[in-house]
């Protein structure tokens, strides 16, 4: 269930005892995959069960819902409540602690689509982020995402020194492959795997940029592979009917 938790507390930051759930949490979202986001947002709301005015944790939730709503539009799934959700709890988290760049960096997101979107605020808040915390690589890729991925800003190159992820080399094989890059696309799809061999939405991309490279075959196994790990995941089978429709065509970035 999609929760914006209420601001009723007096403290800010999750008390000493929910700080380790507030890592978890943390680890399990940027899996960047429907597993992660969904075991993520439980401990998140846990923690806002405890301590509701936590900013960081009102930030977090925010992202959650944010990639989670992109993951389920990318497969044809309900995502406004998701982004709507992620619209709340950001707005929650600015108004308790606007000199926190997570705040900055959540609000950024959660207006990148949905109804809420605003793109051109979407960067101005993302670019608030890194200047509130220049060593806040999260932030440097929001603010090359908002940006539109160009691939010659300097923020996706400081982004990868500070805070490499499975999201992030995701988003660099679709701009790559964007770009008819398709060799180095690849090279970031493997690396995302690497470091989530589950991620179904990698695996789904890998496979269109592999067909794109007149690899269908090889396409055809990466999707094979990563049905298995997920067999009811409808992305999945969107994939496997644009490869079978020769339709080849991929979601973008995480």
């Amino acid at each position: 269930m999609l929760i914006a938790c209420p601001p009723r507390a007096a403290s800010v930051l999750p008390p000493p005892r929910l700080e380790s759930l507030f890592l978890e949490a943390r680890g399990l979202m940027r899996l960047f995959d429907l597993e992660g986001y969904e075991r993520a947002a439980e401990r998140f709301r846990r923690i806002l069960t405890h301590a509701p005015r936590s900013a960081p944790a009102l930030a977090a939730l925010a992202e959650t819902y944010s990639f989670w709503g992109f993951r389920r539009e990318a497969a044809g799934q309900e995502c406004l409540g998701y982004y709507d959700a992620a619209y709340s709890l950001a707005s929650q988290a600015l108004r308790l602690a606007p000199e926190r760049a997570d705040a900055h960096r959540a609000f950024s997101l959660s207006i990148r689509r949905g109804a809420k979107g605003d793109r051109e605020r979407a960067k101005r808040e993302a670019l608030i982020a890194v200047a509130l915390d220049p060593d806040d690589g999260e932030a440097w890729h929001q603010s090359w995402r908002a940006a539109g991925y160009d691939l010659a800003d300097p923020a996706m190159r400081r982004a990868r020194e500070l805070a490499p992820s499975c999201a992030l080399e995701n988003d660099c094989g679709t701009a790559l492959c964007a770009a008819g890059r398709l060799d180095e696309a690849v090279l970031c799809f493997m690396a995302a795997l690497r470091i989530n061999p589950r991620n179904s939405l990698v695996h789904c991309n890998l496979a269109m940029t592999l067909d794109l490279k007149g690899m269908r075959t090889a396409g055809a196994e990466v999707l094979r592979m990563a049905r298995a790990l997920h067999p009811g995941d409808p992305l999945l089978a969107r994939g496997w009917e644009r490869l079978a429709g020769r339709a080849s065509v991929f979601p973008e970035g995480a």
